[in-house]
This record gives C-alpha cells, structure tokens and sequence, in this order.
C-alpha cells in the first residue's frame, strides 16, 4: 500500500526544507492545494513542522509571527509582490 499524499509531503520535508511553490512542483500540484494540506500536517506532526518565515526580495522584509502557513501576498513595507517562502521542513 502506498503513501497517503500528507505522508509523501512529510517525507519530502523530512529530506529538504521546501516552500509551497517547490511541494506542489514536486508533487504535482498548484500551491494553492499543498496550503490547504499544510495546516492538518502541522497539526498532525504537532511541534515537529518548522516554519521559516516569507521575506520580501525587494527590501528584506521577514514576515516574522505570522501563524498563517501561505505565501503573503504583498510586503507591507515596501507594497513589493516580490515574496519567498515560507519555507517548511519536518525536523527529526
């Protein structure tokens, strides 16, 4: 029997620390898809899914605090659309 698709993105994690964009890329999805899944694999695998913050390209801005687990869509800082991140990975 095969992996369940929030064990294959647990796994992914496990390996590599991976945004949205790269978890959907990886497995076949839109970014969109893979944040709907995001909240129940935080809850499921409680402290063990570590969140790194989005940061603004344009001017360095880190979205520090946000419980939100999607990409913001502008910096409120510099009104840039030129966010990364945020970046998951499944700790040990």
């Amino acid at each position: 029997m095969g992996l369940t698709l929030r064990q294959t993105m647990a796994r992914l994690l496990e390996q590599r620390e991976m945004s949205a964009l790269d978890l959907a890329a990886a497995l076949l999805l839109t970014a969109r898809e893979v944040e709907e899944h995001l909240p129940h694999l935080r809850q499921s695998l409680k402290h063990r899914l570590k969140v790194s913050p989005a940061r603004c390209r344009a001017c360095g801005y880190v979205f520090g605090g946000r419980r939100r687990l999607d990409a913001p869509g502008r910096c409120p800082r510099c009104r840039q659309e030129m966010v990364d991140g945020p970046w998951f990975r499944v700790l040990g």
